[in-house]
């Protein structure tokens, strides 16, 4: 039986689609996709219909036009999220992953297996060598076909195990191989999140944030056109609201610190979350990377409870206490946690804390559906109606 403990009465948030807005993430997936099929660099692929050729400088009308083709107008978005993937970097490789499981696929057809692998450094697929083998041996070239995700492939899978189930449908003698690297955390996977972050983060701040150079220069970055779910009034009232009736503020996030900080910073919120209560991307791959020393190979992001629990208990309790069998959570009704997503709700469940769910994330009202199963206390239009509804159940004393 799981152990309880007291701790303080917290409320945690999840940030895109709670605070922050996903539109520039989703848009720097569609380019990671769109570069990695259409980039000289990679598969060189011939693109078709409204996509345009590669370039590093896209008005917003091509960047709209590209993650329109790629997403299949979001539904690849919904798709993936309904699975209880929670990280655009996963949302970027799982789409990439399946146009090249279908370009696999359609070269075994003419018996070319394992021909665009090297071994060397750890089961690497060598892309633009792809890309050529299928512009000399498949008449006409390739064509992705951005809608196939959509197919009913996935079954049950949800979060991580969706990698493993892409990695099922490798053709062939490619499968031993190909499940090396439709995995989380592979090297195909690492640069389809480096291809992400130098979308997202311009050429600049790349170079700023992981002192080497970005693979192709001259990308603006998405960054700069960040902006918040809620007018930024709105949004501090409500916190200093929660803040007054006692709540401490916590944050439970894919986002690493160097992005989630300056945003909030400017925002003029940062300051209103209690630090040991912040968890972002990097905590978590502290966390998998201690245990992965230890021989235990676990990922911790949503819809894993670690990123809660951990912006719970703080300091107070070492990963290895958070992933046990039957981790020490909290007592009834001190611990909220408010987001907008299937994994986000499967992680509280799972932490023992109250869900609030808000419909201010992608799905908006069409994701009530996703979001009001067991174990959800309250669907909410958006995280300004959370002092209203927290005033009728037990909590804090309020501050004088």
């Amino acid at each position: 039986m799981a152990k309880k403990g007291k701790g303080r009465y917290k409320i945690i948030f999840d940030m895109d689609g709670v605070i922050t807005g996903e539109e520039c993430y989703w848009n720097a997936a569609s380019l990671a996709v769109w570069e990695l099929l259409f980039s000289p660099l990679y598969l060189g692929l011939e693109p078709a219909g409204e996509l345009p050729r590669f370039k590093t400088a896209l008005t917003p009308a091509e960047i709209a036009s590209i993650r329109k083709t790629v997403f299949q107008e979001d539904k690849v978005i919904a798709f993936v999220k309904g699975h209880g993937v929670n990280s655009n970097w996963d949302l970027a490789f799982l789409t990439f992953g399946y146009q090249l499981v279908l370009l696999l696929k359609a070269l075994a057809e003419k018996g070319l297996e394992s021909t665009a692998w090297t071994n060397d450094v750890g089961h690497v697929i060598e892309l633009e060598y792809l890309g050529t083998l299928a512009r000399r041996a498949l008449p006409g070239g390739w064509r992705p076909s951005f809608d196939a995700i959509l197919s009913c492939w996935a079954g049950e899978a949800r979060g991580a195990e969706l990698a493993g189930e892409l990695a099922s449908r490798i053709p062939g003698g490619d499968r031993k191989r190909g499940e090396q690297i439709s995995v989380y955390f592979s090297p195909l996977w690492k640069k389809v999140r480096d291809i992400f972050q130098e979308w997202y983060l311009g050429e600049e701040k790349y170079r700023e944030f992981y002192c080497r150079e970005p693979s192709v220069p001259g990308k603006r970055g998405l960054i700069f056109d960040e902006k918040p779910l809620l007018p930024v009034e709105k949004i501090t009232a409500t916190l200093k609201k929660l803040l007054q009736k006692g709540w401490l503020l916590g944050i439970a996030t894919g986002r690493p610190l160097n992005e989630l900080q300056p945003l909030l910073e400017s925002m003029g919120i940062w300051e209103l979350f209690d630090r040991g209560s912040v968890v972002t991307f990097d905590d978590v791959e502290k966390a998998e990377g201690a245990l992965k020393a230890k021989g235990k190979t676990i990922c911790l992001g949503k819809p894993h409870p670690f990123p809660f629990l951990k912006a719970y208990w703080g300091r107070e309790l070492g990963a290895e206490e958070l992933i046990c069998p039957a981790p020490r959570k909290p007592e009834p009704g001190r611990c909220w946690i408010v987001g907008d997503s299937p994994a986000d709700l499967a992680a509280a469940r799972e932490m023992g804390g109250c869900f609030i769910g808000v419909l201010s994330g992608h799905s908006g009202a069409a994701g009530r559906p996703l979001l009001e199963k067991d174990g959800v206390a309250a669907v909410l239009p958006d995280l300004t109606f959370i002092p209203r509804y927290l005033s009728g159940v037990n909590g804090p004393t309020p501050k004088r």
